[in-house]
């Protein structure tokens, strides 16, 4: 058959809409958004400490620079958590391995929520920071699944997007919840 001038038809079962437009236009699975609600909350309370040191300073009696410690022992707890629980949790089922890591990141920040010691403090970062790892690894490869092939890419920018507004949306809110008159009076300054 010649298409040369002519025009050919496409089979009755063939879609006529654009690639990719059904895939779009699909909602992705509620977990998804559960997923990426988790890597806000973990990416929230990974940065937030940088805009209260002081305070937090203050209430544990150390140093503002000794405090900064809380930042660095979270960053190296993910530095190791990330790649180290995806390889130890790999035979586990992805939610148990999400459960076990958002329960372990719980009981860390009740720790340092309750805490009074630094050092304690400090080991609880570490424990939550290895746990967010965990949890970002596996959430990663959970959303896609979930999603489907179609949609994987939209899910997993979805649970990328929860830490990215983590640092757009919930570090300053927890900044400015801690403690609103001061930070009022430093925007009022500024």
């Amino acid at each position: 058959m010649s298409t040369r001038g002519g025009t050919l038809q496409a089979p009755a079962d063939v879609r006529t809409e654009p690639a990719g437009q059904a895939a779009s236009s699909a909602r992705l699975p509620l977990v998804v958004y559960i997923l990426a609600l988790g890597t806000f909350l973990m990416g929230t309370t990974e940065f937030v400490v940088a805009g209260l040191l002081p305070e937090i300073a203050g209430d544990l009696n150390v140093s503002v620079a000794r405090t900064g410690l809380m930042i660095t022992v979270f960053a190296v707890g993910m530095i190791i958590g990330a790649p180290l629980m995806a390889m130890l949790t790999l035979p586990l089922p992805k939610q148990l391995t999400l459960m076990l890591a958002l329960g372990v990141f719980a009981v860390g920040h009740v720790i340092v929520a309750l805490g009074s010691d630094f050092t304690v403090i400090l080991a609880a970062r570490f424990l939550t920071a290895i746990a967010t790892g965990a949890f970002w690894a596996v959430a990663n490869v959970a959303a896609a699944n979930a999603a489907g092939p179609a949609a994987s890419s939209r899910a997993l920018g979805l649970v990328g997007a929860g830490a990215m507004l983590a640092n757009v949306v919930g570090v300053p809110l927890g900044a400015f919840a801690t403690n609103p008159v001061d930070a009022g009076q430093r925007a009022a300054h500024d």
